[in-house]
């Protein structure tokens, strides 16, 4: 082997070399995390504040890699080819003979290509860049010096590139984006905590969490709001010792204080404003609620929740009105109905069930499920697989008040889906409890003549009764 082809070989590795480096410096740059980034900046690491700086700038450093593997792979078939060639092309003439010369000098040229192309793309771009997908943060680490002075050197070079490509893109009616970082969708990170559950990162309780704090930013106020019928409120005339009966009396720690009616809410009460006035109290002096209430936040039910959480952070309110679209109220919502859409169910020491109250769904042995009326209807899509078309109510029991289009009683039925419901029970005129039944399978269906009670029943349809909306019952 002369000394011309031992500097052919050693340029056909520091070719692949470089064309490897390159390609790795564009996969980790694109791959790297720009929030570990900073946070090795602030832990003082100088390399890493290189890196940040070349993360601000990925459209030129990307064309300074892109450019290192074009100029890295035009010499490797310059100089690599001729070279392979060089050193196969004796031992195909010792094979063939000297009279074959002109054949074993082209088959020599064939294979000293087969094998640069194949040293090109497995050292030179596949192996590089795995370890870069792997070792994104590693990597970018380690190339961003060497980048950083190749970048500088032909800085003029590339800004002109970067000038050509953006006036092509331009030409084609596109635009130009300067951001290579992983910007989701919310229904891209969906997938992604999917797929990190499946792959054993998250578990189930974090998967759900997640998913909770997606869908807060779309929840309006009237989605979790405690509904008016079920407001314990206390009249601005009450006396002090009805206040320590009630407060006694219920679990909850903040009353709100009406006017007459709850449709006028005037202020809030909380049990510890009562403990000075307990203590302190003087006999003779009257007591006066108005003197001790605390002001009210009301706000619209069509507020978003993330929105209504920033309004009571800054104005330290706990609870606060939600006003209907008549001025009247609503519903009202505590900060602990605002976590409870994130975390779950929060339970305290008074929130233990009185006797006789029942689960929000209960499950039955005939593998029917007892409903609670007031189940909001996201809720209840998701526990039970089902889907709601864009409607006016907010809970199961409104739903099906629309879909009957009259006074629910005892024993009406719809069909949503693949279930059956049928009202349970009833408070005065609202839906308390609904039978949720999955319907029969085809061929039990097909059985039962067309004039038996089952088929006679009340039962109605989702799309039969879609006429009557305009005269849904509240």
């Amino acid at each position: 082997m002369d000394t011309g082809s031992i500097f052919g070989l050693l340029a056909v590795v520091l070719l692949v070399s470089a064309n490897g480096f390159f390609v790795a410096g564009e996969f980790a740059l694109v791959k790297v995390r720009t929030t570990r980034i900073d946070q090795l900046v602030a832990e003082g690491k100088r390399s890493a504040l290189l890196v940040q700086s070349e993360l601000n700038r990925l459209d030129n450093y990307i064309a300074a890699t892109q450019l290192g593997i074009t100029l890295a792979s035009l010499a490797l078939g310059w100089v690599g080819e001729p070279a392979v060639a060089h050193l196969l092309e004796p031992l195909f003439i010792g094979i063939a003979g000297e009279a074959a010369e002109p054949v074993a000098h082209s088959v020599a040229i064939a294979i000293g290509f087969a094998l640069i192309t194949c040293f090109h793309i497995v050292l030179g771009e596949l192996v590089p860049k795995s370890i870069a997908l792997q070792r994104a943060e590693n990597v970018a680490l380690f190339v961003s010096r060497p980048l950083y002075i190749f970048a500088v050197v032909f800085r003029p070079f590339i800004i002109f590139m970067n000038g050509v490509a953006g006036t092509v893109v331009r030409l084609l009616g596109l635009s130009i984006s300067g951001e290579h970082a992983s910007v989701h969708s919310v229904e891209e990170l969906e997938m992604l905590v999917t797929q990190s559950r499946e792959a054993g990162v998250l578990d189930r309780q974090e998967e759900k969490l997640l998913r909770r704090v997606f869908d807060f930013g779309d929840k309006t106020v009237n989605q979790i709001m405690m509904p008016r019928t079920e407001i314990v409120g206390v009249s601005k005339d009450s006396t002090l010792e009805q206040l320590v009966e009630m407060a006694a009396d219920e679990r909850y720690t903040r009353f709100p204080v009406y006017d007459n009616t709850l449709d006028n809410i005037i202020g809030v009460i909380h049990v510890k404003d009562l403990f000075p006035l307990l203590r302190n109290r003087v006999l003779d002096k009257p007591f006066n609620l108005l003197n001790v209430m605390r002001p009210v936040l009301k706000v619209p039910e069509t507020v978003l929740v993330e929105d209504l959480l920033t309004q009571m952070q800054s104005k330290q309110a706990h609870l606060i009105v939600v006003i209907d679209e008549y001025g009247g109220t609503a519903g009202i919502v505590t900060m602990e109905d605002i976590m409870e859409e994130i975390v779950g169910e929060v339970q305290d020491e008074f929130d233990t069930r009185e006797e006789g109250s029942r689960l929000e769904v209960e499950l039955s042995p005939d593998g029917s499920s007892s409903v609670d009326g007031l189940m909001a209807l996201p809720d209840f899509a998701e526990r039970f697989g089902v889907e709601f078309e864009e409607t006016d109510y907010e809970t199961i029991a409104g739903f099906v008040f629309g879909e009957l289009g009259r006074t629910a009683g005892v024993g009406d039925e719809i069909t949503l889906g693949q279930y059956n419901l049928r009202v349970e029970e009833m408070d005065n005129l609202r839906i308390a409890r609904l039978k949720v039944e999955r319907l029969e399978t085809h061929s039990e269906t097909e059985e039962k003549p067309a004039d038996s009670p089952e088929a006679l029943s009340k039962k109605v349809t989702t799309d039969k009764l879609k006429d009557s909306q305009n005269s849904k019952v509240a």
